[in-house]
C-alpha cells in the first residue's frame, strides 16, 4: 500500500507543475533589476505567510495596475488551482506553521534567476520555485512550480 501513495505522488506533482505552465507569463510586468525580483519575491513569501494565495501570486507576477476580465479570470484560475493544491499538502503534512524562508537564490548566466522558497507544515514543508527570465534589460516572471519533494535541498553535512 504504500508503494502506492509514493507511486502517486510524482504524478500528482507533475499534474501540478503542467498545469502551471499554462499560466506562466502572459501578465508578469517587466522588473529593473535583480533586487527588485528579490523584493518581489519578498513580498510574495509575505502573502504565502499570510495565506493569502492572490496576493502571492500578484507579488511574483509583479502585477499592478488595471484588472481587465481576462487578467482576473486568470488569476482567479491559478488562485484556485493554488488553494486546491495547498488543501492536498496540509492533508498530507499539516497545517502551514506561519514561516517562510528563502532557502538560496540560483542563476543561469546573467539570463536567469531562480529563488527556491520553503513554506513549513507541521510534518514536512512545500518547496516553492520562482523563476525570473531577463531577455533583454528587465527581468520578468518566468516560471512557478512547487513540490513536496526536499531530496534536492539536502546539503552534505560537515
Amino acid at each position: 500500500m504504500p508503494t502506492h501513495r509514493f507511486r502517486m505522488i510524482p504524478a500528482f506533482l507533475m499534474g501540478i507543475i503542467i498545469g502551471l505552465t499554462g499560466f506562466s507569463p502572459l501578465f508578469a510586468e517587466e522588473l529593473s533589476s535583480e533586487e527588485e525580483c528579490r523584493q518581489a519575491v519578498q513580498l510574495a513569501m509575505n502573502a504565502l505567510q499570510e495565506g493569502n494565495i492572490r496576493e502571492f501570486i500578484a507579488a511574483i507576477e509583479n502585477s499592478s495596475g488595471e484588472v481587465n476580465e481576462e487578467k482576473r479570470l486568470r488569476f482567479d484560475a491559478l488562485t484556485q488551482k493554488i488553494h486546491q493544491e495547498k488543501i492536498k499538502l496540509a492533508a498530507r503534512y499539516g497545517e502551514p506553521l506561519g514561516k517562510v524562508e528563502l532557502l538560496k537564490t540560483e542563476k543561469i548566466s546573467d539570463r536567469f534567476i531562480r529563488y527556491t522558497v520553503l513554506e513549513y507544515h507541521e510534518r514536512s514543508a512545500a518547496v516553492f520555485r520562482i523563476t525570473y527570465y531577463r531577455p533583454r534589460e528587465n527581468w520578468t516572471f518566468h516560471f512557478l512550480n512547487w513540490t513536496d519533494d526536499l531530496n534536492s535541498l539536502y546539503e552534505k553535512a560537515p
